[in-house]
C-alpha cells in the first residue's frame, strides 16, 4: 500500500475497505501523503490511534471520516425514523446481532486473529443508537457482554 500511495497527491481521498487490524497503519500513511480518508467502521482498535490519526489530521488539514453503511440500509433507516417518530421518551434500548453460518467463509482469514468480530458487528448498534437518538437523548449506563472463540463448523 505505500507504493500505492505515493501515486496520489495531497487532497486526493483514500477509501479504506481492509481488514480492520490494517486501518490505522494505511490510514496514517494516507494522510500524511495529505489524503483525506474514509475509513469503513472500526476506523482503528484503540484509543491511541484516534488521538494519533485526529493528531495527523489536524496537522494535514484533512478529513478522516467512517463509513457506516447500516444508515443506508432501508431497514435501519426505517427502525430510526420510527423510534425517533412514534416510539416516544427511550428509557432502554437493548441490541444483539450474530453473523449466519452461512457466511464464516468470509470472516474465518481474521475473525477472532487479527481482529474481534465485535468490533465489526456490533460497531453498528453503536452507530444505530448514536444516530437515532442524536439530540433527544444520552445514555446515562452502558454495559455489555461478552464471549469468546471461533466457530469452527457451518
Amino acid at each position: 500500500y505505500i507504493d500505492a500511495i505515493a501515486t496520489f497527491k495531497a487532497g486526493d481521498v483514500a477509501i479504506i475497505f481492509t481488514p480492520d487490524d490494517t486501518h490505522y497503519d494505511i490510514a496514517l500513511a494516507c494522510i500524511n501523503q495529505g489524503m483525506h480518508v474514509m475509513v469503513t467502521k472500526p476506523i482503528v482498535q484503540t484509543l491511541e490511534h484516534h488521538i494519533n490519526l485526529i493528531k495527523a489530521a489536524k496537522e494535514k488539514n484533512v478529513l478522516v471520516s467512517m463509513e457506516v453503511h447500516k444508515r443506508w440500509d432501508p431497514f435501519y433507516a426505517d427502525a430510526r425514523d420510527r423510534a425517533r417518530s412514534q416510539f416516544g421518551n427511550f428509557q432502554y434500548m437493548y441490541a444483539y446481532m450474530s453473523q449466519p453460518k452461512h457466511q464464516l467463509e468470509t470472516f474465518k482469514a481474521w475473525a477472532g486473529k487479527s481482529s474481534d468480530i465485535s468490533y465489526y458487528l456490533n460497531s453498528h448498534h453503536i452507530d444505530f443508537s448514536e444516530w437515532t437518538l442524536e439530540g433527544i437523548a444520552r445514555p446515562v449506563r452502558v454495559t455489555g457482554t461478552s464471549s469468546t472463540g471461533v466457530a469452527h463448523s457451518k
